[in-house]
């Protein structure tokens, strides 16, 4: 067993067919395809992406080291805190009316992913905590940004709808809730808070469901994240609050979930209309980005392996990455992360591109629209996850031993497939927007051409089918 992982010198040379030269330093870390490639055709956003990128990749070779430590912390250090802070990662998608560098959907996921590259479980609570500014910046009445990203110039905020005995009573001026809400990506140096809350009615009118934004001084980060298999190092910590007073203007109702039909309070303030998307059509890329990053590491770590280990029962002591069975996974894995990475990024340009038509054309930005944006996502952390299988696979078991990365990149992306919200309990919805959209659309068609069908009996007849 230990033969196979014998680390062998060979001479270098090119070619398909020649001997493997052992890299100097990890894959990933060195050479043209450790490098992200910007393709963004806006000048101001390229080259702002560029130095995002650089400054990622510049702190890959200590995040990997400290990826242990990490797990072990449940969080990413101080210092990467201000590395973070000192290079806006998480000013992204901060409007620049605020400082921030306005550069949206795609140059976020982007960054994400070169992030998590080096390490997953930070990338993981940078993202579901930076991702945030994008929501509060699209939906929250310009006084409360005012207020919010004026008190740091940045905003790191995590979100849950995942409270345990909330309340919410109201009060003049608004309301005082209490509660302690799970899975907080993104606490540890959080600045505000979004719980999600159930608001009472008033004068026999229903409640509802809507966000609340918390400054950091009125709740508490518990000490409770960990013991989970994966994503351990990711800070999901829970906050808990009791009576904190939550005015009118820092609440917003959850209309904006999976439907907008036109401009958004968001694109009236910043005139950009990527402030005018639905929050379904981008959530799961937030974690779709950390899937992307966390396939290049395990590719870059395979090929570490099989670089510097002989391949078993070969007689000739040639290493794995001389042998078409290692150099068969590798091939396949990687086209697997790429098409992750491809598919990122188009959901990215299309959240967009739906967004201005919703802000500027009328056209709806959907549920069907909204749901298949967030299966896509879905599908990018499905195909980087069958890539870690055969990776983790045909690597030998010992590099899926305790503290090896590989099966830290394993558990991690494990956890991705493990959540409440997943794939399968989202298809069959997206399915039924997608046909009772359809048949919304032919019917208006229909009454349009011939006007022989009242539009409210197509409204009713379409909902009772």
């Amino acid at each position: 067993m230990t033969r196979a992982r014998t680390p062998v010198q060979t001479r270098a040379a090119s070619g398909p067919g020649a001997p493997i030269t052992p890299p100097a330093r990890d894959p990933g870390l060195s050479g043209p395809y450790s490098q992200a490639i910007v393709t963004e055709p806006d000048a101001r956003i390229r080259s702002e992406l560029q130095r995002l990128l650089d400054r990622a990749r510049d702190i890959r070779e200590l995040l990997r080291a400290r990826q242990a430590q990490t797990e072990s912390d449940g969080q990413y250090a101080q210092d990467t805190h201000e590395y973070f802070l000192e290079n806006g990662f998480y000013k992204v998608l901060l409007p620049r009316r605020f400082g921030g560098l306005e550069l949206g959907v795609p140059a976020f996921f982007a960054l994400i992913s070169e992030v998590a590259r080096g390490c997953p479980s930070t990338a993981w609570c940078l993202s579901l905590s930076a991702a945030h500014t994008l929501t509060l910046s699209s939906y929250w009445p310009e006084a409360t940004q005012d207020e919010v990203f004026g008190k740091h110039g940045y905003m790191i905020a995590p979100a849950s709808g995942n409270p345990r005995a909330a309340t919410v009573v109201p009060t003049e001026g608004g309301y005082l809730v209490s509660g302690t809400w799970r899975y907080c990506s993104g606490a540890p140096y959080s600045t505000h808070f979004f719980p999600t809350i159930m608001v009472p009615g008033a004068d026999g009118e229903d409640g509802y469901r809507a966000w609340a934004v918390i400054d950091r001084e009125d709740f508490t980060v518990l000490d409770d994240w960990g013991r989970v298999i994966g994503m351990r190092g990711s800070g999901s910590n829970s906050i808990t609050m009791e009576n904190v007073f939550v005015p009118y203007h820092r609440i917003s109702r959850e209309t904006w979930t999976a439907h907008a039909d036109g401009p958004s309070v968001g694109y009236a303030v910043h005139g950009n209309p990527t402030y005018s998307g639905v929050f379904m059509g981008f959530a799961e890329g937030e974690v779709a980005a950390v899937a992307v990053g966390l396939g290049y590491a395990a590719l870059d770590e395979y090929e570490r392996i099989i670089r510097t280990t002989r391949a078993p029962f070969d007689p000739t002591g040639n290493l794995r990455a001389e042998a078409d069975d290692w150099r068969r996974v590798l091939g396949m894995a990687m086209a697997q992360v790429d098409a992750a990475q491809g598919s990122l990024l188009h959901s990215g340009r299309l959240y967009e591109e739906y967004a201005r038509r919703s802000a500027t054309e009328g056209e709806a930005f959907d549920e069907a629209r909204a749901m298949r944006l967030n299966n896509a996502h879905f599908v990018v952390e499905e195909l980087v996850w069958e890539a870690v299988q055969t990776l983790i696979r045909t690597a030998g078991s010992g590099f899926s031993a305790d503290g090896q990365a590989l099966q830290r990149y394993f558990r991690d992306i494990w956890t991705t497939q493990s959540r409440t919200d997943q794939f399968q309990f989202f298809a069959a919805p997206t399915a039924g927007y997608h046909l009772a959209g359809q048949v919304l659309h032919e019917a208006a068609q229909r009454a349009a051409e011939t006007e022989s069908v009242p539009e409210p009996a197509l409204a009713a007849g379409t909902a009772g089918a």
